[in-house]
């Protein structure tokens, strides 16, 4: 098939698309999708900050996905495969994924034998000084709890998943690579952003029931510390 029949038929489809969908209802997103963009935002926010206040960027925030927008990005992405155009991958112990110029996703290994859904919520029986619990929110899928200390306006957020449903997870890996630590015996995934000159730090780990990330505005070594007090709630 020549590129010009493939471009003439792509157009087609899009098109019929289009007038398919456009006034579609809009789509409400779930909360856990909107903490998902708010880190996202956040993380960005901090890795393209300049250096000087007065000549900051004004980030903005892509608009709405529409069902046209989206035909369009699944027809690039289709031309970029012809074209040859790979992600790199990546691999650890306990998870695998694709690397991008800007993120990384990962996907745990292992899923057998694991719970379909929250059956032991973890927490964090002590943290730093100043901090203190923010928000909580839980699914049968997900655990979600932030700390927050109000003097410095500094955060921590531990999160747990439902293997099965952690699959995929975007993290920010434009200007640091994932280190493998120890949590536990378990083989676990450290975020560290002091290279580029901001006090956060994160981990990712399989437990091998759940998978649980912890990130916040702490060194990697207090990061990895506070992940191994990590345990579950007695009722």
């Amino acid at each position: 098939m020549s590129e010009s029949i493939l471009k003439s038929l792509l157009e087609e489809s899009a098109g019929l698309e289009w007038d398919k969908y456009d006034n579609a209802p809009s789509h409400i997103f779930s909360k856990k999708h909107n903490r998902e963009m708010k880190r996202i935002f956040k993380l960005y926010d901090k890795n393209t900050r300049k250096s000087c206040a007065d000549n900051r960027p004004k980030i903005q925030r892509p608009k709405r996905l529409t069902l046209k927008h989206a035909v369009v990005l699944v027809v690039l992405i289709f031309l970029a495969a012809l074209a040859g155009c790979t992600a790199a991958y990546f691999i650890s112990q306990s998870f695998r994924g694709d690397v991008h110029k800007e993120f990384t996703r990962i996907f745990p290994i292992n899923t057998e034998n694991c719970p379909n859904t929250i059956e032991e919520k973890y927490y964090l029986p002590e943290v730093p000084e100043g901090f203190e619990v923010l928000e909580t929110d839980s699914t049968s899928h997900d655990v979600y709890t932030s700390y927050k200390n109000f003097s410095t306006g500094e955060t921590i957020t531990l999160r747990q998943f439902v293997k099965t449903d952690f699959s995929p997870i975007y993290y920010n890996t434009e200007k640091c690579d994932f280190q493998e630590v120890d949590i536990n015996g378990h083989c676990a995934l450290l975020l560290d952003y002091s290279s580029i000159g901001e006090k956060f730090s994160g981990v990712i780990w399989d437990n091998g029931d759940y998978a649980i990330e912890l990130f916040g505005n702490l060194p990697k070594n207090e990061i990895i510390d506070l992940a191994k007090t990590a345990k579950v709630c007695e009722n």
